[in-house]
């Protein structure tokens, strides 16, 4: 089989892939009120404030899907918005206290599920998958910037 169509099969699992993990996600903080957008969009402001297109950017996202759950978790006291210093056009979103506190509290199942799930390969593996998915990822946003 040629590296193209290997290539090919490889897109087509790892789109079944990001379904699953989807669907993993939302079970995952289904108790909490959430999806697993708007964990990740939660998740991508833990470490430090962001705009929601450096979210978007993070997380992997579509802007308005980003966009869509900053509104959300705002509404539900997780995160707040204030001024950028350095730019007056993106507000940063803030975890808020109780942000914190859900992240808290999913963290022992997240574990759980990654200890359950990693369990079909071995840490080479997963350390191989990772960097093929890196540098195809790299070599994607390259070609897009030569554009």
């Amino acid at each position: 089989m040629s590296a193209a169509r290997q290539l090919v099969e490889l897109v087509d699992e790892v789109f079944r892939l990001s379904e699953a993990f989807v669907r993993a996600g939302d079970r995952i903080v289904a108790e909490d009120d959430l999806t697993a957008s708007r964990w990740m969009t939660l998740g991508a402001v833990a470490h430090g404030p962001l705009s929601v297109a450096g979210i978007a950017r993070r997380r992997g996202m579509r802007r308005q899907s980003a966009s869509e759950s900053v509104t959300w978790l705002e509404a539900a006291g997780l995160v707040t918005r204030a001024p950028d210093p350095t730019d007056a056009r993106a507000p940063l979103v803030h975890l808020t206290d109780e942000g914190r506190r859900t992240l808290d509290r999913i963290r022992p199942r997240r574990v759980a599920w990654a200890e359950r799930t990693a369990a079909v390969a071995t840490s080479d593996e997963l350390a191989a998958a990772v960097d093929l998915l890196r540098r195809l990822r790299e070599a994607l946003a390259d070609a897009d910037s030569t554009r």
